[in-house]
């Protein structure tokens, strides 16, 4: 069966995990999956791409399946994230709009696609029959070998005639869950402040992953450390690259220093409340703005409430801080997510003087001797 020689070559090619999104054009290979590999099902394809640094900075090889169409969910992070890192990251794409294609809104975007990827340099494979499919082997072995995303876009007729797959729904429930959190006062901290009482409580062999732009300098002065993950660019991926640290090193206690901005954007928060990483801590660092961007208002200023949020998306414990004592006490606990309210503000801390190569590095070199 041809989807089951696509399962032997992951094995053989050392995948370690999948992270996936199914298509209905490959059923049954999104079914088999769950059978053969540890499998993170996304909400949405862009967070494969952060889930796969993680796992690769945890020393794994990862693997993402998902429909065509997802990749342009998933551009800005591929050349901003995998590409400037040099993660290496193969993805398995549906490919839809070119085979046949019944739904015309899956043709503008998809049936351009190997010109688009020629575009932004991303090296890509066709199979466009069961023949093809040893392909597969090249993209894989060509991500790690070159430390890039590599695509494989696999057409309907490689696979063999799709079914529905048998599925056992359980009786669905959802738990009791006290969805009352304390309000706040005025914030008191700066986020830089807040950092530094982060960074003093953190266990020493924890790995911190930082938010994009003034979080990720502000967290370099206020302590340089060879496990801190500095991210330079892709909006909305640290929480996703900390799930995937986490879910590929258990023993590793794995810190994400987000923000409200980006945890509104994000589909995340349900997928890592599924996934139950205890070593998992989110600490979103709300100042009701897009800091980075120059402090404008968001949402979570006065109408979204961020705690509230990571409640109802099924994170178990969940805390409120604003004071230094606070702070501590939740970092030093492990509570799943901690909601800081801070004030609006940036420091004028410098820029990291460290390549994207050179962070990377740190980071894994720490991993592999602490892990």
């Amino acid at each position: 069966m041809n989807e089951e020689t696509v399962l032997q070559i992951m094995h053989e090619e050392g995948v370690d995990m999948v992270a996936s999104l199914p298509c209905d054009k490959n059923k049954r290979f999104t079914a088999l999956l769950e059978t053969e590999f540890p499998v993170i099902d996304l909400a949405r394809e862009e967070d494969g791409v952060g889930i796969g640094a993680g796992v690769v900075l945890a020393g794994k090889r990862p693997l993402v399946s998902i429909q065509s169409s997802g990749l342009g969910n998933m551009l800005n992070a591929l050349l901003s994230l995998s590409c400037v890192y040099h993660f290496p990251l193969p993805i398995l794409a549906s490919w839809r709009g070119v085979c046949d294609e019944k739904i015309c809104a899956q043709i503008p975007f998809n049936a351009p696609l190997p010109k688009l990827l020629d575009v932004y340099n991303i090296p890509y494979r066709i199979c466009r029959s069961a023949e093809d499919l040893e392909g597969i082997r090249e993209v894989i072995r060509g991500a790690f070998a070159e430390q890039t995303p590599y695509v494989a876009l696999i057409l309907p007729s490689c696979w063999d005639p799709q079914e529905d797959a048998p599925i056992t729904y359980p009786k669905r429930s959802l738990p009791d869950r006290t969805f009352f959190l304390p309000g706040y006062a005025e914030p008191e901290l700066t986020r830089l402040e807040a950092i530094k009482e982060i960074v003093s409580s953190v266990p020493e062999n924890a790995v911190i992953i930082s938010n994009i732009g003034v979080p990720s300098k502000e967290l370099f002065a206020a302590k340089d450390r060879t496990g801190n993950f500095y991210m330079l660019g892709s909006y909305m991926q640290a929480s996703a690259i900390g799930l995937g640290c986490a879910f590929s090193s258990p023993k590793t206690p794995v810190y994400v220093i987000d923000g409200d901005g980006s945890l509104l954007g994000s589909a995340v928060l349900p997928v890592i409340a599924a996934q139950k990483c205890e070593n998992l801590h989110i600490l979103a660092l709300d100042n009701g703005t897009f800091g980075s961007t120059g402090n404008q208002i968001s949402p979570a200023y006065e109408t979204a409430d961020i705690g509230m949020l990571a409640r109802a998306a099924g994170i178990g414990s969940v805390e409120r801080a604003a004071t230094p004592g606070e702070i501590s006490s939740a970092v030093v606990k492990g509570t799943s997510f901690v909601h800081l309210l801070i004030r609006p503000g940036n420091s004028a801390s410098p820029n990291i003087p460290l390549s994207p190569e050179e962070i990377r590095s740190r980071v894994e070199q720490f991993i592999r001797e602490t892990g």
